[in-house]
């Protein structure tokens, strides 16, 4: 009977669940003691998961927002920006990565890096704050999640 169910439903119900990184990037920019970039991409790029890492007594001082999000080729992207030169996420993803060069994106000089993974990895330091896009996106979805990026305002 149960087999009779599972073949008879519907099996195209798309299994990508999006959020709605919105609270997460407000958290982050109200601990951020500098202006945040955020993505602003079309709808056919779907968040799918945010976090915020900041000190736990809700004070400004070092903050990392990381939204992951399902590209337009249903491939995956991450966004992630810190105020934290030490931020353990950003070091994971550099850990045994290879430069490969530098690309200019939307007029700013981004380091591009194949991680351990085999993935590309672009990133850009901008005072205090580093910036990564990275994933298994191809190279123009990068490009346009880098390029996207404007200052966050409430």
């Amino acid at each position: 009977m149960l087999a009779l169910a599972y073949f008879c439903s519907p099996q195209d119900a798309d299994p990508v669940i999006e959020i709605d990184p919105a609270n997460s990037i407000r958290h982050a920019a109200s601990l951020a003691e500098v202006p945040l970039p955020i993505p602003v991409l079309a709808q056919a790029w779907r968040p799918t998961s945010a976090d915020v890492t900041a000190p736990r007594d809700g004070q400004p001082g070092p903050v990392t927002l990381t939204i992951g999000y399902v590209s337009p080729t249903e491939q995956f992207a991450r966004f992630i920006v810190s105020t934290d030169p030490a931020a353990e996420l950003i070091q994971d993803l550099l850990a045994n990565a290879q430069t490969t060069g530098r690309v200019s994106l939307a007029g700013e000089s981004w380091e591009e890096l194949t991680t351990s993974r085999g993935e590309r990895l672009f990133l850009r330091t901008d005072g205090e704050l580093r910036i990564v896009v990275t994933g298994s996106a191809s190279e123009e979805e990068m490009r346009t999640l880098a390029e996207s990026l404007a200052p966050y305002s409430d």
